[in-house]
């Protein structure tokens, strides 16, 4: 452990420990080394005013400073100020960059949240699509309202059944005929019923075959509609290729 990290956590003990004079004194002095993790935890007492004046423009100061060393939680909270209006003027372009950078490094709560900017509107598929990787990712990393979210996650895969070699020896275009027309003849009608639609974002037959879908129209959205269907899709794709697949869906 470098001497700055061992510094750093010993400020953050002191910090959880409430000692915030230790915490400021420590994390200002590693700032004045460009330390990007002290930058930011210092923000994050301003903005909260623990052991200082809250005070959001010096918040803003070390967040700016934070992220301009690509700190990922320094991003994470720019985009949250920009995305909320806090202390900042509301830009959603300047909060999908910051979210996005903070994604990049596999920020829990920003892939959450830069998932949710981008599939409130489902017209556009590749925006739909990095939204759909940004919630799997946050809900494989464990964010609670992630998995509550994202259908799939959490269905185990019968890896020790009968392969289906007839669909799987076919190529990577003829299964996807017979996912397509399943999907259309036994799933879809019921969903359009309903307002609702669903697209294919992506399948995948190798190593493993796994299947992504995103709802559409009235089912975007729901908090429910990534398991209410699930199981009636699930079954509906085991019968044509087997039981060994992995479905997520949102």
């Amino acid at each position: 452990m470098s001497t700055n990290n061992k510094t750093n956590f010993a400020a953050l003990k002191a910090y959880r420990g409430k000692d915030y004079a230790t915490a400021l004194e420590i994390w200002e002095e590693l700032a004045l080394k460009n330390d990007d993790q002290a930058m930011t935890n210092l923000g994050l007492m301003y903005l909260k005013g623990e052991g200082v004046s809250k005070d959001i423009s010096k918040a803003q100061e070390y967040f700016f400073k934070g992220a301009e060393l690509d700190n990922d939680s320094a991003h994470y909270n720019l985009a949250l100020m920009y995305q909320s209006a806090i202390g900042l003027p509301e830009d959603i372009e300047k909060a999908l960059f910051h979210f996005r950078k903070a994604t990049a490094k596999n920020h829990q709560n920003a892939n959450f949240r830069l998932a949710l900017l981008l599939l409130k509107d489902r017209t556009n598929l590749e925006t739909v699509k990095e939204g759909f990787d940004c919630m799997l990712n946050a809900a494989l990393d464990g964010h609670p309202v992630a998995l509550t979210q994202m259908g799939g996650v959490d269905k185990p895969v019968n890896d020790t059944c009968e392969p289906n070699v007839k669909f799987r020896t076919k190529s990577f275009d003829e299964q996807m005929v017979l996912v397509d027309d399943a999907l259309d003849r036994y799933i879809k009608p019921i969903l359009i019923k309903d307002g609702g639609n669903l697209t294919v974002l992506e399948y995948k037959n190798e190593p493993n075959i796994e299947l992504r879908l995103a709802y559409l129209g009235n089912c975007a959205g729901c908090s429910l509609g990534a398991t209410s269907t699930y199981e009636l899709i699930k079954s509906t794709l085991s019968q044509v290729i087997d039981e060994n697949i992995r479905i997520y869906i949102i």
